[in-house]
């Protein structure tokens, strides 16, 4: 009968002969463990979330900075909405009362939509990937991206928003965001609209992000299921990342302040 028992000399020669294994199986462990956290691990439904997708440059988003952030502006969010809650006779203060926006997340992607490197084309697959699955609510994108988005009718007017004074337009020249409203065959019915705002007056972006806003523009997806309240999450990025917005003081080294400033021309 062969002897099993594993002794102290057996187990060192099968952990030396099988490290490679071992170091495998615990590399999948690892990697089942994260998918399943990812999986299980609980995530508001769009209608209940923001999202706010900053494309066009490498964005860090795992830093103290940009939680901060996102925690002040999903904070702006629900205060919207409990004031619209509110004006429209909802019972704010009922024990069982809650604002519909339960999360709010940053995230970048590196495409420029110019085609011009290999990672464009990775990341361009990504980008129709995120169109496809209608993911995010509020994208910053190059010139050339929105006016594509604007010609599919993906965008949400910003009009009305503009004329309550929810969204800020300062020195902006709205010509250049203002396109053709289509109809359901994708034809231009003779009424136009504001369909983004540029995003170069939006200097805070490069300094708590490194995200440069030159030629970059903000919109809203007409498949988001909370466009008014990413309007207000607008109205607070304006607020937390553009001099000016709302009245508010223009730090002297502010070198431009216009909206037009460093835009390409269409």
């Amino acid at each position: 009968m062969p002897n099993t028992k594993m002794t102290g000399a057996k187990f060192r020669n099968h952990v030396f002969y099988n490290k490679y294994i071992y170091g495998l199986i615990a590399i999948v462990a690892v990697l089942l463990g994260n998918l399943l956290f990812s999986t299980t691990a609980y995530r508001a439904p769009n209608a209940r979330r923001i999202d706010i997708e900053m494309v066009g440059a490498y964005v860090n988003t795992a830093t103290d900075a940009t939680k901060e952030v996102q925690a002040q502006l999903l904070a702006a969010g629900k205060e919207w909405e409990i004031q619209r809650d509110a004006e429209a006779g909802v019972d704010v203060q009922a024990e069982d009362y809650e604002p519909a926006l339960q999360e709010l997340e940053i995230l970048g992607l590196d495409y420029s939509g110019e085609g011009t490197s290999e990672n464009d084309y990775y990341a361009a697959q990504k980008f129709m990937v995120l169109l496809a699955a209608q993911e995010g609510d509020i994208y910053l994108i190059s010139r050339t991206l929105m006016t594509d988005l604007a010609d599919q009718g993906l965008l949400v007017p910003l009009d009305g928003y503009i004329e309550d004074g929810l969204l800020y337009t300062g020195d902006r020249s709205l010509g250049k965001v203002t396109f053709d409203e289509l109809d359901e065959n994708e034809k231009a019915t003779g009424v136009q609209h504001v369909y983004a705002l540029q995003a170069t007056p939006m200097t805070g972006l490069t300094d708590a992000f490194s995200y440069d806003t030159t030629d970059k523009y903000v919109c809203i997806m007409a498949f988001s299921q909370n466009p008014d309240t990413a309007a207000a999450v607008i109205h607070e990025m304006q607020v937390l990342f553009e001099p000016g917005a709302f009245g508010a003081e223009i730090p002297e080294d502010e070198a431009v302040s216009d909206g037009d400033a460093q835009e390409t021309q269409p």
